[in-house]
C-alpha cells in the first residue's frame, strides 16, 4: 500500500501526462485599427481607416516552437514548417539556426546544454528509481532500496528543472532571433 502511493506521488511529481504548449494562442488577435486623429472632425464615416501591419513581413520569417511529450518542434511562422525537433536526446543544430543574433546564439547554448544535462540524469534518475522499486518488490529487507528510490526520484527532480531551464533558454533564443528580424 506504502509503495503504490508513493509511485502515485513520483509519477505525478515527474510531470507525466502534463504537456504544455508554450508560446501557442489558438485564438490569434484580430488587428488593432488606428483610432482617428484628434481634430480631424470632418473625416467621412465611411472612409475606412487602416494601417500597414509592420509585422506581416517578419511574421512569416518568426520562430516558435510547440512542447509535447518531452520534445518541442521548432516551427517558423503561424502555420510554417517544423524546421526541427528539440528534446531529450534529439539533436538539431538550434545553433546554426538562430546564429545570426549573437544573444539568441547564447541561449541556445544554454539550452543544448541544459537539455543534455538534465536528459542523462534523469533517464539515469529513472533507472536507478526502477532498481530501487524492484529491489524493495522482492520483499528483500535491504537498506539499498529506500536508497535507490531516494537517490533516483532526487535525480530526476534535479534533472528535470535542468530541462526546465533549457526551455526557458530556448524561449528566449527564439525571442531574441525573432527580435532581431531573424
Amino acid at each position: 500500500m506504502k509503495l503504490r502511493m508513493f509511485l502515485a506521488l513520483a509519477v505525478s511529481a515527474c510531470g507525466f501526462g502534463a504537456g504544455a504548449q508554450a508560446q501557442t494562442n489558438p485564438h490569434p488577435a484580430a488587428p488593432v485599427a488606428t483610432p482617428a486623429v484628434a481634430g480631424a472632425g470632418t473625416v467621412s464615416s465611411t472612409r475606412k481607416v487602416t494601417s500597414a501591419d509592420s509585422t506581416q513581413s517578419s511574421a512569416g520569417q518568426a520562430l516558435r516552437f510547440e512542447s509535447s511529450w518531452w520534445s518541442a518542434d521548432i516551427i517558423r511562422g503561424a502555420d510554417g514548417p517544423v524546421l526541427g525537433t528539440v528534446g531529450w536526446f534529439r539533436d538539431f543544430d538550434l545553433e546554426k539556426l538562430v546564429q545570426s543574433s549573437p544573444r539568441a546564439l547564447a541561449e541556445a547554448r544554454q539550452f543544448e546544454t541544459n537539455n543534455f544535462r538534465g536528459s542523462v540524469v534523469s533517464a539515469i534518475g529513472a533507472t536507478t528509481l526502477a532498481i530501487g522499486v524492484v529491489v524493495a518488490a522482492n520483499s528483500s529487507n535491504n537498506a539499498s532500496s529506500p536508497i535507490l528510490i531516494i537517490g533516483g526520484a532526487g535525480a530526476i527532480g534535479w534533472g528535470l528543472q535542468h530541462i526546465n531551464r533549457g526551455y526557458a533558454s530556448l524561449s528566449k533564443a527564439l525571442w531574441w532571433y525573432n527580435a532581431k528580424g531573424g
